[in-house]
């Protein structure tokens, strides 16, 4: 039997190639791909980095995520966090979400987590999110405000999150 670990890395391998891959996709411009209806991706991919809190682990955290626009109102958006806590080990999580878009400023969504922290064994549980950010300006960073619960062994730690998030090539 694989380890929670070992299954993590297998879940996790195909979402970095796609992610991979649509990095280094060439650079035509997106009037050109949304008028020939062929592409997958529906907008500006953009990388951030978010810090947060912790509040039920009593621990600060340092992040980043990826957002990839599949549908008109649909994102992909894997992220990571190190949780550096008070008392106990520095952990990790990372997340397969997906987010659903209102308008230009709010967002919810939920998805997948490997959670390891204290030291302690790699646990699976899934996320559910919701937040604003600012309306979308042409190559320009968008910050946000986010707020996170992880369920894991029946527990769900609240995380108040804010970064920014900020185009990239496409």
């Amino acid at each position: 039997m694989p380890s929670s670990w070992e299954r993590a890395s297998l879940c996790l391998r195909p979402l970095a190639v796609v992610l991979l891959i649509l990095v280094l996709l060439p650079t035509e411009g997106w009037a050109q791909r949304r008028g020939r209806g062929q592409s997958l991706i529906h907008g500006p991919i953009e990388v951030g980095l978010r810090v947060g809190r912790d509040f039920e682990n009593h621990a600060w955290s340092v992040g980043g995520q990826v957002e990839v626009p599949v549908g008109r109102n649909l994102e992909l958006r894997p992220s990571g966090d190190l949780f550096f806590p008070k008392d106990g080990k520095t952990g990790w999580q990372l997340n397969g979400d997906g987010a659903i878009r209102f308008g230009q400023t709010l967002y919810a969504g939920g998805g997948i987590a490997f959670v390891h922290l204290n030291g302690g064994d790699t646990e699976t549980g899934y996320n559910i999110f919701f937040g604003a950010r600012a309306s979308a300006h042409r190559g320009s960073i968008r910050p946000f405000l986010e707020f996170r619960w992880t369920f894991v062994n029946d527990t769900s730690p609240f995380r108040l999150a804010l970064g920014f998030g900020y185009p990239i090539g496409l």
